[in-house]
């Protein structure tokens, strides 16, 4: 059984260390993907993790005794939301990662919670402040900083761009889960749902777009990525999301925000040897200070993290 929500009331220190986990395994999936392109297309990725995190969130489902939806219905919904918010955006972020660095694309995600507020307003879901306006203002004016010097480079901008484009369907999923999916479920039943519905719609993508993989691209290296990222960054993750909402509420459980691009940057530095220009860091700094000015107040109907996984 779930402690019960503490609100703003503060981390203990087992909540402390669930969301530096947290932080680590989002943090660190940037990485796995990186280690994964070096065999595997973007979609067929998106078709290795999700099976694998299927298989982690099927044993918790049977640990916890819990089932699989029974509504054809919310299978419909659900399905949905494995297009919309894992398998299209998982293989959009994988793909930029082709021509951006893996610390840049963890910067640019950390705009989902930005992205949520912009189609949660355009729906009227979210209240309009100016704190909120100001936060989004000086976030995109981040990822200007970022792109500014780069347009001379299509590919790179296409890349940034289509990062950009992933932080709107998390956040087109947020809000179609608050309104067609919220208490029709345990989250983890809708996040199992979730994610192997995505996979059903990864592989056909997969072999459409990205060809039947060879067997010299399937080494041992790019197969322990793609596990390390299905058992980690997809299964596991969404484990401990859930359980830090039911515990910290999902307002606390925002700051892993700021925790997943330290993460991801320190990780691209030292593994792979990345390195981010000065521009990219003024203007990932602008980003997290437009999501700190933005969050200064409790979370909206539509709660700023529902889909911010990577």
């Amino acid at each position: 059984m779930h402690a019960p929500a503490r609100g703003s009331s503060g981390f203990a220190p087992a909540d402390t260390g669930l969301l530096l986990a947290l932080g680590g395994m989002w943090g660190l999936s940037f990485l796995f993907i990186e280690l994964a392109l070096r065999g595997l297309g973007p979609i067929w990725i998106v078709a290795g993790r999700t099976l694998v995190g299927t298989l982690v969130l099927l044993g918790a489902l049977l640990v916890r005794r819990q089932r699989l939806p029974g509504s054809l219905r919310l299978w419909g919904h659900v399905a949905v939301l494995g297009v919309l918010s894992n398998a299209v955006p998982w293989a959009a972020v994988a793909a930029a990662q082709r021509a951006i660095p893996s610390g840049l694309a963890a910067l640019l995600m950390a705009l989902v919670p930005s992205s949520t507020f912009v189609v949660a307003a355009t729906l009227r879901m979210e209240r309009v402040t100016v704190a909120r306006v100001a936060g989004l203002v000086l976030a995109l004016s981040g990822v200007a900083i970022i792109v500014v010097p780069d347009l001379g480079d299509r590919g790179r901008v296409t890349a940034i761009g289509t990062v950009v484009v992933a932080t709107l369907l998390y956040a087109g999923g947020a809000v179609y889960a608050k309104r067609f999916v919220s208490g029709a479920a345990a989250p983890l039943v809708v996040a199992t749902g979730q994610v192997a519905t995505a996979f059903l719609a990864a592989v056909p993508m997969a072999l459409v777009l990205d060809g039947v993989p060879t067997t010299a691209a399937l080494r041992w290296d790019v197969i322990g990525a793609v596990t390390a990222l299905g058992v980690l960054g997809t299964g596991l993750a969404y484990l401990v999301f859930y359980m830090l909402i039911a515990r910290v509420g999902a307002t606390n459980t925002t700051l892993v925000t700021y925790l997943i691009p330290l993460v991801a940057v320190v990780a691209g530095a030292l593994v792979l040897g990345e390195r981010l220009g000065a521009g990219e860091w003024l203007g990932g700094a602008a980003i997290g200070l437009g999501i700190w000015l933005a969050q200064r107040r409790a979370a909206g109907p539509v709660e700023q993290l529902e889909e911010l996984k990577t």
